[in-house]
């Protein structure tokens, strides 16, 4: 595997861009070039959408 800074600035620069198709299929191409980092770029990427719950009152 790379060095997770560089597969961190890869998903960043994907995810920048702002065109939904695009991205799509940017990050097709990347899950196919770099198959075995896929399971490292979910956890990275799920790690860090996880926001505290808003809770009403």
């Amino acid at each position: 595997m790379r060095d997770p800074e560089i597969i961190e600035t890869e998903l960043m620069e994907i995810s920048a861009i702002a065109d939904d198709s695009i991205k799509f299929e940017r990050i097709v191409a990347w899950c196919a070039s770099h198959p075995d980092e896929v399971p490292f770029a979910l956890h990275q990427m799920l790690g860090r959408d996880k926001r505290p719950s808003a809770t009403s009152h």
